[in-house]
């Protein structure tokens, strides 16, 4: 019964896993270990059918070209969804395998909407930015459009000792505590909450350096900021310790994942339009793009704050 009443306060009611057989994908079905045991586990399996394009093919074969080739990848579908089932923990709620047809993202989109996701787990293939912006990136447009958290793994999660949490603005603290304050990790990992400041080196493009009372209160500001969030963690359980560093955000965190080797970095991303994203990049963005580790996204239930 204790069992049954903590199952019922977890946000992580259902779990969405799109797999495909291939390592990335089998790494994140592992990585469900992690987390508490969710109501549902949904195994997604998207695929697309082969069209012949030849002037001179001739519809008839043309079709049968496609129905063969359909009969084909369900059946290879069939087998991946059974595998990766077959690799779930042993006590993970209820499980259901969908094999679909269609755009692989477009799909995952759909099905994270239509069944209510709380949480999207897949494999990134680590494509690379230049082949991203030509080939597109099925993991790039689930993280950008999703409803829900998205868990890109990149590497093993488990065990999960330590995440790397970059925090920017006071909203980024109301919503990590909330989604962590659900107790979605099990057991409980150590988090290092990482505040960067900006424009403590000169402002172009006249290079003004800050006046040394403005800097010295925003570095005041900035490590209380940064203990507030530590100390409300730990009284949620967690052990978290907080750093404070200067420079650009999207540097200053690959140096912190290098240095603290997390398992995973976990962040939130803001709803900013295309042209927004383009013309000012992307913190989670170069982060996914970047770091060496699994990466969790928080989608933001709003515009990102203006400073």
């Amino acid at each position: 019964m204790k069992r049954a009443n903590e199952n019922t306060n977890r946000n992580l009611k259902t779990i969405l896993i799109p797999v495909d057989g291939s390592p990335q994908a089998d790494e994140a079905v592992r990585s469900l270990q992690a987390f508490s045991q969710p109501n549902r586990i949904l195994l997604l399996h998207c695929f697309s059918i082969p069209q012949l394009a030849y002037p001179g093919t001739g519809m008839s074969v043309g079709r049968e070209f496609s129905e063969v080739a359909e009969q084909e990848l369900r059946k290879e579908g069939a087998r991946i969804l059974k595998k990766s089932a077959a690799n779930l923990p042993a006590v993970c709620g209820e499980v259901s395998q969908h094999l679909e047809v269609g755009d692989t993202a477009s799909v995952i989109l759909s099905m994270a909407q239509k069944e209510s996701a709380d949480l999207i787990i897949m494999g990134s293939r680590g494509l690379g930015i230049i082949k991203e912006h030509v080939l597109g990136s099925v993991s790039h447009r689930v993280t950008t459009h999703a409803p829900c958290p998205t868990l890109l793994v990149k590497s093993p999660l488990m065990p999960l000792n330590t995440i790397l949490l970059p925090i920017e603005h006071p909203r980024d603290m109301e919503w990590v505590v909330e989604w962590l304050a659900q107790k979605p990790f099990q057991p409980f990992p150590h988090l290092s909450v990482l505040h960067v400041i900006p424009f403590t080196q000169p402002v172009p493009p006249m290079g003004l350096l800050l006046p040394g009372a403005w800097k010295n209160e925003l570095q005041a500001e900035s490590a209380q900021f940064t203990q507030d969030v530590t100390n409300t963690l730990n009284k949620l359980g967690y052990q978290a310790d907080g750093i404070v560093q200067p420079g650009a955000p999207s540097f200053i965190i690959q140096e912190q994942i290098a240095q603290l080797q997390p398992q995973l970095v976990l962040m939130c991303t803001y709803n900013r339009p295309t042209w927004d994203r383009l013309a000012h990049g992307s913190i989670s963005h170069t982060t996914i793009h970047h770091a060496p580790c699994s990466v969790l996204l928080l989608r933001g239930k709003s515009e990102v704050p203006t400073i």
